[in-house]
């Protein structure tokens, strides 16, 4: 499980769904709820979580894409097996990001260690837990 501590920016809550702006540095993250938690507010430090199979990876992102979060990153390290690759990213602000894809997926981007590359991360993928350290008993 990858965990990132950012800074809530923006919650905008719509007929369907709520949308929650993130940052950590220079980098922002995009997370999409079914509801708003009642606990959270903008300016709350949280941690989001994701799985380590929810991280897609481009060598060449070339233009626009669906997805909401697309990162820079560098390929730091690389495990493999016949079939597997545990792919260790880092981004300067969110830290070492932990990716699982196909080998055959890892041959086919023509990846490296030290490449660059765009991290592909879908908001509903993002799980929000709260930075106890900071919160505010009364926010419960």
């Amino acid at each position: 499980m990858n965990k990132v501590i950012a800074t809530v920016q923006n919650i905008e809550e719509t007929d369907i769904v709520t949308y929650i702006h993130v940052n950590s540095g220079e980098s922002a993250m995009y997370l999409i709820k079914s509801e708003k938690p009642k606990w959270l507010s903008v300016g709350d430090k949280v941690y989001c979580n994701f799985q380590e199979g929810s991280v897609c990876l481009s060598k060449d992102c070339p233009g626009k894409v669906s997805i909401e979060n697309t990162l820079p990153v560098t390929l730091q390290n690389v495990r493999r097996n016949n079939s597997l690759c545990e792919l260790t990213l880092n981004n300067s602000d969110f830290g070492d990001i932990i990716s699982l894809i196909t080998a055959n997926a890892y041959d086919k981007l023509d990846l490296q260690e030290g490449c660059k590359a765009t991290m592909l991360l879908r908001g509903i993928d993002i799980k929000l837990e709260p930075l106890l350290e900071n919160l505010k008993v009364s926010s419960f």
